[in-house]
């Protein structure tokens, strides 16, 4: 079995919710943290749709287009807004405001119509949360960026990720009877397509997706998951990748982001 079917064979989605969010004129939304909404498993992803507008977090400023996904697996504070400097409104109270209640876990019965902004609706973004359980659970989400920014220009953006984001929008736009079951094989589905995508992706440079896409600290990688027991020592595992002990050393810990020997025991005690 390969590295991420490994890890990911464990894990399941537990809980859904998928919201269609219209946005017009002048408008700002702020997630959040999962923390504070009591989900410290929840990982919310944002699809651009139709327009554009801009996403903040704590680093960085970044204009979206149709077709960019947005995926904030520690579920840090995030926004989406239509300027950069838009004041914005902390999602709850969105919510509240469209008279819907705060998710609080589960798959919903019905995907969620929430509007936001002065006029209109020329923003069209497509958000869910997915809800991770089962083993390796918190080790994967450790694994994972704070932010991951899938474009639509970017190559090698596999087609079999876009398929199931507009599958799983088709879902939202028509109420039909089966939703439940639907949405929550799609969410599974789609969570594996964002991270085979990432793994190609350069945006993408940071814990083990990174070390997945190198060859060479990619079968560092299958060589302890294939024997988490075994005996392994930064030598051994720098043979298995064909570089000198330096080299893999300082590559290991520059894409993954701990040392091989610390990767190697937290995936043993996983």
């Amino acid at each position: 079995m390969d590295v991420l079917s490994e890890i990911l064979s464990p894990i399941r989605i537990s809980g859904s919710v998928l919201a269609e969010i219209e946005c017009g004129g002048v408008w700002g939304i702020d997630m959040g943290l999962g923390v504070d909404l009591g989900f410290t498993n929840g990982i919310p992803f944002h699809y651009l749709t139709e327009g554009q507008c801009w996403l903040r977090d704590r680093n960085s400023l970044t204009l979206l287009y149709p077709g960019d996904l947005v995926v904030a697996p520690a579920w840090n504070s995030h926004a989406l807004a239509s300027s950069p400097e838009q004041t914005c409104s902390l999602i709850t109270e969105i919510l509240a405001a469209n008279g819907l209640p705060v998710w609080k876990g589960g798959t919903l019965d019905q995907p969620l119509l929430v509007k936001a902004g002065t006029t209109g609706g020329d923003v069209h973004i497509l958000s869910g949360v997915f809800t991770l359980t089962g083993r390796r659970a918190g080790m994967l989400i450790d694994q994972l960026p704070p932010l991951l920014h899938l474009r639509a220009q970017d190559e090698g953006l596999v087609p079999q990720l876009r398929t199931a984001l507009d599958f799983i929008r088709q879902e939202c736009l028509v109420t039909r009877p089966g939703f439940v079951a639907v949405a929550a094989r799609l969410m599974d589905l789609l969570f594996i397509q964002i991270l085979r995508a990432a793994i190609t992706q350069p945006t993408a440079n940071i814990g083990f997706l990174a070390g997945l896409s190198d060859d060479h600290i990619g079968r560092a990688l299958a060589a302890i998951h294939s024997n988490p027991a075994g005996p392994w020592t930064v030598a051994k595992l720098a043979a298995e990748a064909r570089h000198s002990r330096t080299i893999f050393a300082a590559r290991f810990k520059q894409l993954v982001g701990l040392t091989p020997m610390q990767y190697t025991n937290q995936w043993r005690i996983a």
